[in-house]
C-alpha cells in the first residue's frame, strides 16, 4: 500500500459518535474473521471439495493437532492485517508474507497456488474491510 492510496484515506470521520466507531471496529474484526475462510475455500479449493479436519486418512505419529493448522494462521493473518491497517502502520503487513513464507516454504514448493492464493485471497480481504472501516472512523488510527 503505497503513501499515495493512504493519503487518499479521509482524516475526517464519516461516523463521528465514539461508541459507533468501536462498534465499526469490531465489525472489521468480526466480518473478517467470519468470512475469509469461506471467502478462501471458494476461490482456492476446487469445484465441491469439501475440506475436513482432520484430514481423512493415516494419522501421523503423535496425532493431529487440534486445529487445522491453516485455519488458524489465517485467522491469525486476519487480525494482523485488520490491526495494522486500522493503526496505520501498513508497513508491518510485510510480515505476514516473511512469516508466512518462512513457515510454509515447503507446502509453498508443493502447491503454490493454493498457499499464496489463500494468503492473497485472505490478505486482501483484510485490507479492504479494514480500509472500509478506516474510512467510516476517519483518521490512521484507532485511538479516539
Amino acid at each position: 500500500m503505497n503513501a499515495f492510496l493512504l493519503a487518499s484515506i479521509p482524516a475526517q470521520p464519516i461516523v463521528l459518535d465514539g461508541w459507533l466507531r468501536w462498534v465499526i471496529v469490531i465489525l472489521a474484526y468480526v466480518i473478517t474473521l467470519m468470512l475469509s475462510g469461506p471467502l478462501v475455500r471458494f476461490f482456492v479449493l476446487p469445484y465441491n471439495h469439501r475440506s475436513t479436519w482432520p484430514p481423512e486418512g493415516g494419522t501421523p505419529p503423535g496425532g493431529w493437532p487440534r486445529f487445522d493448522p491453516s485455519a488458524v494462521i489465517g485467522k491469525c493473518e486476519n487480525i494482523v492485517t485488520v490491526t495494522l491497517v486500522l493503526t496505520g502502520q501498513v508497513a508491518g503487513l510485510a510480515l505476514i508474507f516473511a512469516a508466512k513464507s518462512l513457515v510454509r516454504s515447503d507446502a509453498i514448493k508443493r502447491d503454490p497456488g493454493f498457499y499464496l492464493g489463500g494468503t492473497m485471497v485472505n490478505f486482501v480481504f483484510g485490507l479492504v474491510v479494514a480500509s472500509l472501516a478506516r474510512v467510516f472512523i476517519g483518521g490512521p488510527a484507532i485511538g479516539f
